[in-house]
């Protein structure tokens, strides 16, 4: 993000902290699409992303006047969103251990998506297989952040980053090549 780019989210970052609503509108429909993909890289489920993103902007709309450091909005909404969606999927395996299997639920169909390949589906298979926490990570990633950027989202070093993007790819090759065979 260049210098103006980043001077003008911090103007808007402030004027919603000071209860602008168009300010706070902006926001949200300026970074829908990155934390929907974000949402989806970690959760692996479709149909639950519209639901986390709107605990995530609610959260945000209901924070934002708390954030100290307006330059730090973007990696500060990472982090809820990060956090959120743990929190779904903690919520998610609970209640699957605690909701019984009924008849009704063996041949539930499954939801068409776009083209899938087989390729498609061995990696989407690998990356279910990773912690939240690590499809989070990877997702980042994928998004073109730098490792600073990472590292300040997670509330961490460089080097820890590194260390544990090294770590989730070897166990994303692993799950894919296992996937393959």
């Amino acid at each position: 993000m260049d210098e103006s780019s980043t001077s003008a989210l911090d103007e808007k970052v402030r004027r919603a902290q000071r209860g602008d609503e168009e300010a706070l509108r902006e926001l949200i429909v300026g970074y829908q699409h990155r934390i929907a993909g974000f949402t989806y890289a970690i959760t692996g489920r479709s149909d639950s992303v519209e639901d986390i993103v709107q605990m995530v902007f609610i959260k945000m709309a209901r924070a934002i006047d708390r954030l100290k450091a307006p330059e730090q909005f973007e990696s500060w909404l990472f982090r809820l969103a990060r956090n959120t969606c743990i929190d779904h999927l903690r919520r998610q395996r609970l209640r699957r251990i605690f909701t019984p299997f009924a008849p009704e639920h063996e041949n539930v169909a499954e939801t068409d998506t776009s083209v899938d390949s087989e390729e498609l589906d061995a990696l989407r298979h690998a990356l279910a297989q990773l912690r939240p926490k690590d499809r989070a990570l990877l997702a980042l990633v994928q998004e073109g952040r730098s490792h600073a950027e990472i590292a300040e989202t997670f509330n961490t070093s460089v080097a820890a980053v590194k260390a544990r993007l090294h770590r989730a790819r070897e166990q994303l090759r692993q799950h894919y090549n296992t996937d393959e065979n």
